[in-house]
């Protein structure tokens, strides 16, 4: 994971995984609000979203410490709705 310094000078997680151009983000929609995570992963959002329905925890936004990431299909998309979309899928398998 690549970091760069912002104007406070704080660190920042750059997310450079392939996920961001993954195709199950397509559905899931743009958001530019704080609340929904902007500019966080939404494939890394997804990908813990998805771990955490496997293993039936749920947790909010602020607790996933992701990445910044403003590449391909998870470009402006919101990391809650991520989230949820690979929670939902986890919960199907975990009740399985």
């Amino acid at each position: 994971m690549l970091t760069k310094t912002n104007l406070k000078g704080l660190d920042m997680s750059i997310c450079n995984k392939n996920h961001r151009y993954a195709d199950i983000l397509n559905n899931i929609p743009y958001s530019q609000s704080h609340d929904n995570g902007r500019h966080k992963c939404a494939g890394c959002a997804y990908e813990l979203g998805l771990q955490d329905g496997l293993n039936n925890i749920h947790r909010d936004i602020e607790q996933l410490d992701l990445p910044y990431s403003q590449a391909g299909t998870a470009r402006h998309k919101s990391a809650v709705e991520a989230y949820q979309l690979g929670w939902s899928k986890g919960q199907k398998d975990y009740q399985k």
